[in-house]
């Protein structure tokens, strides 16, 4: 539940504010080493001071000395509102470390007369210093020439005279600002944002997403001579543990717990899994520091299993000029020196561009960007649409091709399409024409396509996208399969199918496993709203690696056999009959789970399982197979109390042969649920139950009976992920 703090007055003693003892001393500071549930310790008055945040714990972790505040970037701050104005000279420090930038313009400090006058110590979205000074509301920005590293301990200090204010960085001067005497006194101060009010949506962006640490307040100006840079520099060697605290999310019992997700924040689209020198690499969009989609950076994930994830650093970051407006959708691939390389989509902000990048290390931590990027900017002069991204590639004997997701008006018809393009160094591209058309009357693909995916299995191509939302239908990946002759795509049949009977899963990255074997881990969207994304403190997740096998022009899927390291002891369910009026209880109290079942409709109308039940709070879900409708159903109407939640009904045709055995395998992971049918159809959903004690599993039988020949059942443990920063 959302944390409504209310700003403290801090009982400091009129005489160091007044400052009529002349004497120069620290007048406040908070070291984080003595706290409460959600107060920290003013030192040196001894009084408590809350702390702002969503988050129901104060998060401490290893500071630059002791324990240190980690905040999140969007929520977690300290106000201080002093108990009688305070005059210049006033200086306050600390020592910070980033995880992120921020996605806006964001303050370390801001010293406030009232909401009108402020003076702030600012970072930018790249990582610049400034000061910024509001007077009579009209904001005025410093800049410096300073930029501060991610992942690093500096210390900043913002010095405030009748004359000027100061920025310092590690103890040397980096800006300054002129001050009105209008500013004259201060009320107040902030530390890990700065005074403005700014959001996008309702997502607050000035905010500081790292670590704070031995917060000093003086009644005079400070100046280099004040710092001892020798000794900065040494006490910032030390490594900053960035990762996020386990007690953030330790009580959320939807947060999954064996599959691949980010350890805070916003991701999105997954991007080319790779295996290279024996550990599998997948990248991801990534906004670290807030819980919305902006600001995207390329994550990182690590494994040598597929199973246990390793988080590393963001691999590539926006920087000023091409790619500033973010680091989007892309791909992965070896080369033909069996080297990895990032192609990825950049944007300016006014047109979006074909950017390479190349490892410098074997463990593919640290990207250069190439030189002469983008390597294709922007579509081709005789279309009019200027939006289009999502590099695709593959090599055909010594030539390299490449696909972007696009769309084009023909006489007056909007369609989807991918741009083909090839070259031979994968620097110097030739446009060629659209791959393949779609043809919205017809196969209901909608006017652009994302994420397209041209992959060869059993001698076919199967050409995958993922149309985006059209006509009030949600986005859903599809796919065809046929041949690739003379540079264009045949298609086997005209109508795509759909990769899954129920679609929550979009966008796959796919590769070989170290076996051969055709694998794919893709995004799977919580499609919450933002006031619940912003309350979880995390948004969407990855996928179980899944095997695809081609079968008669079908995608069959299978989870990953790697998936049963995480089996624990199993329960097996002897045959029996199920009736309308007594389910099988499969399991309670246990959130992360795999159920392989085979039974047979005997004569009922509609069977399946219950999941995230609860009697008592009223809350369930069905997945179910209607015999009547030939339809495959996911019932959420009662999923959650969660006022958020939307109640609704998911459909896809099915037709299950009564008196035929039929295999569902489903994994269960908190708020996510995969399943297959038949080692071949797969199926996901989102539920979001309100409590923790909605969790009995069990399966049912309406309008006549079923029979159970087998059923196994096992508890998963967590993979164990890692977050290495």
């Amino acid at each position: 539940m959302k944390l409504k703090i209310q700003f403290i007055v801090i009982a400091l003693t009129s005489l160091l504010f007044n400052g009529c003892s002349g004497q120069e001393e620290q007048i406040a500071g908070w070291s984080f080493e003595k706290n409460r549930k959600t107060e920290t310790l003013e030192s040196v008055n001894n009084k408590y001071t809350p702390v702002e945040s969503f988050k129901q714990n104060l998060e401490l972790v290893p500071g630059i000395s002791g324990k240190g505040l980690r905040t999140d970037g969007y929520s977690t701050f300290i106000s201080t509102t002093f108990p009688e104005e305070l005059s210049v000279p006033l200086s306050t420090e600390a020592w910070f470390a980033l995880e992120t930038y921020p996605t806006d313009t964001a303050g370390f400090f801001s010293f406030e007369k009232d909401d009108n006058n402020w003076i702030s110590a600012n970072i930018d979205q790249f990582g610049e210093l400034m000061l910024s000074v509001c007077t009579n509301g009209e904001k005025t920005w410093f800049p410096s020439s300073s930029q501060i590293k991610k992942f690093e301990w500096f210390k900043i200090a913002l010095s405030i005279t009748e004359n000027e204010a100061r920025l310092l960085v590690n103890g040397e001067k980096t800006a300054v600002a002129p001050v009105s005497d209008s500013h004259g006194k201060y009320s107040s101060l902030l530390i890990g944002r700065d005074s403005r009010q700014k959001k996008i949506h309702i997502f607050p962006i000035n905010y500081i997403n790292g670590i704070i640490d031995e917060v000093k307040v003086w009644n005079k100006a400070l100046t280099e001579n004040d710092f001892n840079t020798n000794e900065i520099k040494q006490t910032a060697r030390q490594e900053p543990d960035l990762s996020v605290p386990e007690i953030r999310f330790k009580d959320d019992f939807n947060r999954p717990e064996y599959h691949i997700l980010p350890a805070a924040n916003w991701t999105n689209e997954t991007h080319g899994l790779i295996y290279y020198k024996g550990r599998y690499h997948i990248f991801n969009q990534k906004n670290g520091t807030n819980v919305y989609l902006g600001r995207i950076n390329w994550g990182h994930y690590s494994s040598p299993d597929l199973v246990q994830w390793t988080e590393h650093r963001p691999v590539l970051t926006p920087e000023k000029g091409y790619d500033q407006f973010g680091i989007w959708s892309g791909h992965a691939v070896i080369d033909e020196n069996g080297e990895p390389v990032i192609m990825y989509t950049g944007g300016d902000g006014n047109e979006f561009g074909m950017c390479l990048a190349f490892p410098k290390d074997d463990h593919l931590i640290e990207w250069d960007k190439y030189g002469r990027n983008p390597v294709v900017q922007g579509p081709p002069d005789n279309f009019e649409r200027i939006d289009f991204r999502d590099p695709y590639l593959w090599k055909e004997n010594d030539t390299w091709y490449m696909i972007i997701g696009f769309g084009l008006v023909e006489k007056g018809v909007e369609k989807g399409t991918v741009l083909l393009y090839k070259s031979k160094d994968m620097k110097n591209w030739e446009f060629l024409h659209p791959l393949y058309k779609g043809n919205p009357s017809v196969d209901d693909t909608g006017m652009f396509w994302e994420m397209p995916v041209f992959w060869k299995l059993n001698d076919k191509y199967i050409l995958l996208i993922n149309p985006t939302p059209h006509d009030g239908k949600p986005a859903v990946a599809v796919y065809w399969t046929g041949k690739f002759e003379n540079e264009r795509f045949v298609p086997d049949h005209k109508m795509p199918k759909r990769l899954e009977v129920i679609n929550r899963m979009l966008s796959p990255s796919v590769s070989l496993d170290e076996d051969g074997r055709t694998t794919a881990i893709a995004i799977i969207p919580d499609l919450i709203p933002a006031e619940m994304q912003m309350q979880q403190g995390w948004t969407h997740l990855y996928s179980i690696p899944r095997t695809w096998d081609l079968v008669d022009g079908y995608i069959h899927q299978k989870p990953h056999p790697n998936l049963k390291k995480l089996r624990l002891e199993e329960k097996n369910f002897n045959e029996q009959k199920i009736t309308p009026t007594e389910n099988i209880s499969i399991s309670k109290g246990k959130h992360q789970l795999e159920i392989i079942a085979r039974i047979t409709p005997v004569d009922c109308k509609q069977f399946g399982f219950i999941i995230g039940k609860n009697e008592e709070n009223g809350e369930e879900t069905k997945i179910f197979f209607d015999m009547e409708k030939d339809e495959m159903v996911v019932d959420l109407t009662k999923s959650s109390q969660n006022k958020w939640i939307e109640k609704k009904v998911e459909k896809g045709d099915y037709k299950v042969v009564p008196n035929k055995e039929i295999e569902i395998h489903l994994f269960i992971d908190g708020s996510v649920v995969e399943g297959f049918i038949n080692g071949k159809d797969g199926f996901t959903t989102r539920i979001f139950p309100e409590y923790k004690s909605s969790n009995e599993v069990e399966l049912f039988a309406a309008g006549g009976s079923l029979k159970v020949s087998e059923m196994q059942m096992w508890e998963l443990k967590s993979s164990d992920n890692k977050t290495n920063f």
